[in-house]
């Protein structure tokens, strides 16, 4: 099974053409020693850029836009790939064989992600409820949005009814404002002004429960104070704990994140 994978890789199209044809059941193929880039063929070809085995997986009807928890779709390794050419192909060319995409070739969560505004925007208004859809850890498309600072994008999915309180399940937990907080004032300012909770809490088990956004802006290394002083601002409690028991100016110190200690420091921490 690693020598099919190895065959696209080096792009020897005769050569997957001669094993897909013996044994078919490879097309699909889960790929036992690589990560979430050559998870599947299509995976494979997609991040190397191999146009024609690309094509050639997809005539044999090789599951285009796969719905895995922690993995993601083809066309998303070939973006973090810069394999252009097959983006295109997957965007332009069969977005209506990409299942559960509303005809366009990536779901709304990558989409949002990938701050691809015109396939977000054309997604709610092909589906009212797309702004509800989950993606691979179970987080919303306004979760990259807001997380990314595609500020067009956060806008597009709250004016479509996207819920600024919901929380991804999967791994980080949090909410959009949480994602945000790490280091996008710009996403902090139009959430909160949309009703976010400025005291919410990261409800999900593991290192991020409890976590306030306040919290959460004072343990990103980016040491965004300017997302400190907004949240202040709104409100947040500057004495709330983690589920570790840590404050944000216990963050803060701890990381030597001197510009979010002296915001809070200054707001009576």
């Amino acid at each position: 099974m690693a020598g099919f994978f190895e065959t696209i890789r080096t792009g020897n199209l005769d050569e997957v053409v001669r094993n897909l044809d013996a044994h078919p059941w490879l097309v699909d193929v889960i790929n036992p020693d690589r990560g979430i880039n050559e998870r599947q063929p299509l995976h494979c070809a997609a991040g190397h850029g191999r146009l024609d085995i690309v094509k050639e997986l997809v005539a044999r009807d090789a599951e285009i836009h796969p719905y895995t928890p922690y993995h993601y779709p083809p066309v998303i390794v070939a973006h973090w790939e810069k394999q252009e050419e097959v983006r295109r192909y997957f965007l332009e060319e069969i977005p209506h064989r990409a299942a559960g995409t509303n005809g366009l070739g990536v779901g709304i969560v990558m989409a949002a992600r990938c701050g691809w505004v015109e396939i977000v925007k054309e997604h709610t208004k092909r589906d009212a409820l797309a702004v509800f859809q989950r993606g691979p850890i179970f987080e919303t498309a306004l979760h990259w949005a807001a997380h990314n600072d595609t500020i067009e994008v956060v806008s597009v999915l709250l004016a479509a009814g996207a819920d600024v309180e919901a929380d991804e399940t999967g791994l980080y937990g949090g909410k959009p404002l949480h994602w945000a907080s790490e280091h996008q004032p710009e996403s902090v300012r139009v959430l909160l002004n949309h009703g976010a909770d400025v005291n919410s809490r990261n409800l999900q088990p593991g290192d991020y429960f409890g976590r306030t956004p306040l919290i959460m802006n004072a343990s990103q290394d980016d040491d965004c104070h300017e997302v400190t002083e907004l949240l202040v601002e709104a409100g947040a409690h500057i004495h709330a704990t983690d589920g570790a028991g840590r404050t944000a100016l216990d963050h803060a110190d701890e990381g030597r994140r001197t510009r979010i200690a002296d915001v809070l420091m200054r707001s009576g921490a």
